[in-house]
């Protein structure tokens, strides 16, 4: 699917305003974040393009700043649990990854639109239901991967990398008062599977 018949259903997929997801596509497109070309060499919208572009949507505090967004939301890697501990954890527990027939450590080293991507490929083969599935973002915060699972809420957690270290005995920087979470629920990724990978 080409580009701007992409963005405009992807916008009524998501109940979203057309020129939202456009601004997210153009700022994105000038980057060099997606490819772009004129007239019939335009290149389809590949699954990670379009995880990209929700991503940045869901993350940017202005939508001009979806490059910078993007950026951002890729120095973010799943939590590890230490391999001492990973054994006994996920033998006694379900883990987001396992719900998938996935080891949770497969998906270490992985950015986290790499592991948005994974979830899109997973809910486009229909070993879960989409509708239980969201990831969700934190306006200049950590992202997650989460789904319902039993009465239970299953959780990947994402940590930025490197790590900042402060070491400077200034004042720290005050948190805010009012945080900001966007999610987008399992369907539109699931729809963005579909309109790539599986047309």
């Amino acid at each position: 699917m080409k580009s701007t018949e992409f963005v405009a259903r992807l916008a009524e997929v998501m109940g979203v305003s057309h020129t939202e997801i456009a601004t997210v596509d153009r700022t994105l497109a000038k980057q060099g974040l997606r490819r772009i070309a004129r007239g019939r060499s335009r290149p389809d919208v590949t699954l990670r393009e379009g995880v990209q572009i929700v991503c940045a949507w869901a993350g940017a505090r202005k939508l001009t700043d979806a490059a910078e967004e993007l950026g951002r939301l890729k120095r973010y890697q799943p939590q590890q649990i230490s391999p001492g501990e990973y054994k006994t954890i996920t033998s006694r527990t379900t883990t987001l990854a396992s719900l998938f027939e996935t080891e949770e450590s497969d998906l270490y080293g992985l950015d986290f639109i790499e592991a948005a991507s994974w979830l899109a490929e997973q809910l486009g083969s229909e070993k879960f239901p989409a509708h239980k599935v969201w990831l969700s973002i934190e306006k200049g915060g950590a992202p997650e991967l989460s789904c319902e699972w039993e009465f239970q809420t299953k959780t990947l957690d994402f940590e930025e990398f490197p790590v900042k270290v402060d070491l400077s005995f200034k004042s720290r920087p005050r948190k805010p008062n009012v945080k900001l979470r966007t999610s987008v629920r399992g369907p539109v990724l699931k729809w963005i599977f579909e309109v790539t990978e599986g047309a």
